[in-house]
């Protein structure tokens, strides 16, 4: 359990800017940054990150919180690893206190299959590097593939053993749950047999997340006789094949830097690539390229350079990857490898200049590259040109930028020799055929609007209340010649006509702003957002959260001086009060004409009524003077 004064520290030191940058490529914006959303797939960026404030809020899907609700969410970590993984970045020392058997209950299937995982790569590099069976076999293949002891390191290859039940037994013996080794994929059961390895007598490639952790593993195998080549993690609650990309741990700092990323097919391409300097290179796992895997690398970069296998499998998987990326409107390249070569082999035997300058002046367009392997197909075969045409028209055809489309059409012309006026209508009449309506926005019919009921006005009101508090609660302002404190105001005008927050996430950052203002402390925004209680700190991001800022530069540079909230603080409160005693009073006389329909009423009731709607008449006015 970690102590409190070291989680204070924590929240203390953390910069949200660099913890979310680690994740996805930020921009600044004004005061703020912004950037893709991590959390749902978009183009437009609407995520933004707030230093000053030390939160984010995506306003396309709802997501917001604090450094540590972000790696929660983003990398599924429990709370306790989001503080650790923390503590680790800025260097901050952790000395935990001791869990209770409940607190040790409480880790989830998640948790423990990253446990396990974690405890796999381990026992693969000890066995690597300790033992004789895998300094014969594992490691003298690393070193004759060429990989130098730093590399082998830096990506935690290791080694499986023969035996067929060696991992299985040292995890059993490690107190390791049998389920959670079958569930990982780490082993699997045989009839009459018991749970076997699955991974023997292979090098192990662990994959890893984007922050670090082990998410699963693929094996070659060293044994001429096995039934496959490569073996890859199934997949687990913790690994889904389609949203990982090989390698992204350690390339994503380098592809936003040099706003490029090569991609490649296997995890040996990777690994050679960064041996010889080049760090912007990730691979699909374990799977062929997927859509996932693609906006992936857009949060990132708009840049991809496809460096794919010379031979027909590999001619044919990056044709199918051009159309991919090109369909989420992103740039592409291709590097051409000579015959007989891939990456991995063309790396090997370059020298670090020669690879850097080979990608850069053997990169060509997408469509210079489909036309030059498919006009070599073609032996000026009128018909087989015809499909040329027509294929490299569907793959400009996906783009859907207009401009973009243009200009490879002018390209598309000179290459084929084909009118560019031809190309547009065929290609204009290609995206009519191929559906791209999630692109296009359908008119939906205008609905009536719907009459808010009294609830959610009461809730839209005291929401607003608390709003203000968390923005400028320590803001002071004038009224009757005496200044005030803006929380302490409200507090005075609720607790005065014994108004209560009554909607309960409200009501708990009410009551805990209350019982500041007794013991005379200083609203703390972090406090609320760094709160225990996931309810309180959720609420305060999204009502610290602004999607709109105004940029300085309209008053900095343009001399041109817009008003904001800040400068009307009184009106603003005033009014928010107002409004909730007016709802408050509505309200109550809707009750008592509830009564009236229901013939239940004293005449009591009609004199209260009668004051009720005096008082809603004075709010009214009152409300009506504060109006912007």
């Amino acid at each position: 359990m970690i102590p409190k004064n070291t989680i204070d520290e924590i929240f203390e030191t953390v910069k949200i800017e660099e913890v979310i940058s680690d994740f996805i490529t930020l921009k600044k914006r004004g005061v703020n940054l912004l950037g893709l959303c991590p959390f749902h797939n978009e183009k437009t960026p609407s995520f933004t990150v707030s230093p000053t404030k030390g939160i984010y809020k995506c306003f396309g899907c709802g997501e917001g919180g604090n450094s540590v609700s972000f790696l929660m969410d983003k990398e599924h970590y429990t709370y306790p690893e989001a503080l650790k993984y923390l503590a680790k970045k800025y260097n901050i020392e952790i000395v935990e206190e001791e869990m209770t058997v409940e607190q040790a209950k409480a880790a989830n299937e998640k948790d423990s299959l990253y446990i396990l995982s974690s405890f796999a790569n381990d026992f693969f590099i000890e066995k690597l590097w300790q033992t004789n069976e895998g300094k014969t076999i594992g490691l003298n293949y690393f070193k004759e593939r060429g990989y130098n002891e730093e590399i082998i390191k830096k990506f935690g290859l290791g080694y499986s053993p023969k035996q067929k039940d060696s991992f299985t037994n040292t995890a059993l013996n490690k107190l390791y749950s049998k389920d959670y080794i079958l569930k990982s994929g780490l082993g699997f059961e045989i009839e009459n047999t018991g749970v076997v390895d699955r991974f023997r007598e292979r090098v192990m490639f662990p994959i890893h997340s984007f922050s670090g952790r082990i998410l699963g593993f693929g094996g070659r195998a060293l044994n001429p006789n096995a039934k496959a080549k490569y073996q890859n993690s199934p997949e687990s609650p913790i690994y889904n094949k389609s949203k990982v990309l090989y390698g992204i741990f350690f390339a994503k700092n380098s592809i936003s830097k040099k706003n490029n990323c090569f991609l490649v097919e296997g995890y040996t391409d990777v690994i050679s690539l960064h041996q010889k300097g080049i760090e912007n290179v990730v691979s699909a796992s374990g799977t062929s390229l997927t859509i996932e895997q693609i906006k992936l690398i857009n949060r990132f970069t708009k840049n991809i350079t496809i460096l794919f296998d010379g031979d027909n499998a590999g001619v044919k998987a990056s044709f199918r990857g051009v159309d991919m990326i090109l369909k989420e409107g992103m740039n592409v390249k291709v590097v051409p490898f000579p015959d007989n070569e891939d990456p991995d082999s063309f790396a090997q035997k370059s020298s670090e200049e020669e690879l850097s300058r080979f990608l850069e002046t053997e990169a060509i367009d997408f469509i210079t590259y489909k036309t030059n392997i498919l006009n070599a197909e073609s032996e000026k075969d009128p018909i087989k040109r015809v499909a040329i045409i027509k294929d490299i028209i569907r793959s400009i055809a996906l783009i859907p930028d207009y401009l973009t489309r243009t200009e490879y059409c002018k390209v598309c012309s000179k290459l084929l020799d084909v009118k560019e006026n031809v190309l547009l209508r065929d290609i204009d009449q290609e995206r009519k055929k191929i559906n791209l309506s999630q692109n296009i926005k359908k008119e939906v019919p205008k609905e009536k609007p719907k009459k808010i009921s009294g609830d959610l006005k009461l809730k839209k009101y005291e929401e607003e209340i608390i709003r203000i508090i968390l923005n400028y609660g320590n803001e002071h302002i004038n009224f009757d010649d005496e200044k005030i404190n803006i929380s302490e105001f409200i507090i005075s005008e609720l607790e005065s006509d014994k108004i209560e927050i009554t909607n309960e996430p409200h009501n708990k950052i009410f009551a805990e702003v209350k019982n500041l203002n007794k013991s005379k402390s200083k609203l703390n925004q972090s406090f609320f957002i760094s709160h225990s209680n996931n309810e309180i700190n959720k609420l305060a991001v999204d009502l610290l959260s602004s999607e709109h800022v105004i940029s300085d530069n309209w008053a900095l540079k343009h001399k041109i001086y817009t008003g904001s909230e800040s400068h009307n603080l009184k009106k603003t409160t005033e009014k928010a009060v107002l409004m909730l005693k007016l709802q408050h009073v509505d309200d109550k006389i809707q009750k008592i004409q509830n009564k009236i329909q229901n013939s239940s009423i004293k005449e009591t009731d009609f004199v209260l009524l009668n004051n009720l709607i005096k008082i809603k008449n004075k709010i009214s006015i009152l409300v009506g003077r504060t109006s912007f």
